[in-house]
């Protein structure tokens, strides 16, 4: 087996572990703060594992490769949309999706319409700024925070 292969099996295994105990954690951290298990996987989780996401579309955006920038968001959001169908796969229980928080729902509708702003500002392509920034980046901020806002208020426990 060559070097560069053990080198990415050695990856991927600290990769795996690494999450699990993240995963571990982030429980942990909504028991003693109150917050919620699903507001910290939601938010906090989301940001820590999104981060190669955003410095890989920061990077196509500094060689004005913006097609490439919106694409690696998107293409994220839908493969992340295909985890709880393989998790349903290797779940022992009943079907994934009856046994979480029904705030999921929230989150759910938070990134359908994320997208939806999203999409339809690439097919629309609107001309018009606020403070140099466009339409949809305003709404995509305004939903965004109000999305933590809403999942935050429904699960906290203090």
């Amino acid at each position: 087996m060559p070097l560069t292969n053990i080198k990415f099996l050695i990856a991927a295994i600290i990769i795996i572990f690494t999450a699990m105990k993240l995963a571990q954690i982030a429980n942990s951290l909504a028991d003693l703060t109150g917050w919620g298990a699903t507001f910290m996987g939601t938010i906090m989780l989301a940001i820590i594992t999104s981060l190669p996401e955003l410095v890989t579309a920061l990077a196509a955006i500094r060689i004005k490769a913006y097609d490439l920038a919106v694409g690696i968001v998107l293409g994220a959001n839908i493969l992340n949309m295909t985890i709880p169908f393989f998790s349903d796969i290797f779940y022992d229980g009943p079907p994934i999706l009856s046994v979480v928080s029904p705030q999921h729902i929230i989150s759910a509708l938070i990134a359908i319409i994320l997208t939806s702003i999203v999409i339809g500002s690439v097919v629309y392509k609107p001309k018009t700024t606020v403070f140099s920034l466009e339409i949809a980046a305003w709404l995509i901020f305004l939903v965004y925070f109000l999305g933590i806002f809403l999942i935050f208020k429904v699960g906290i426990k203090i």
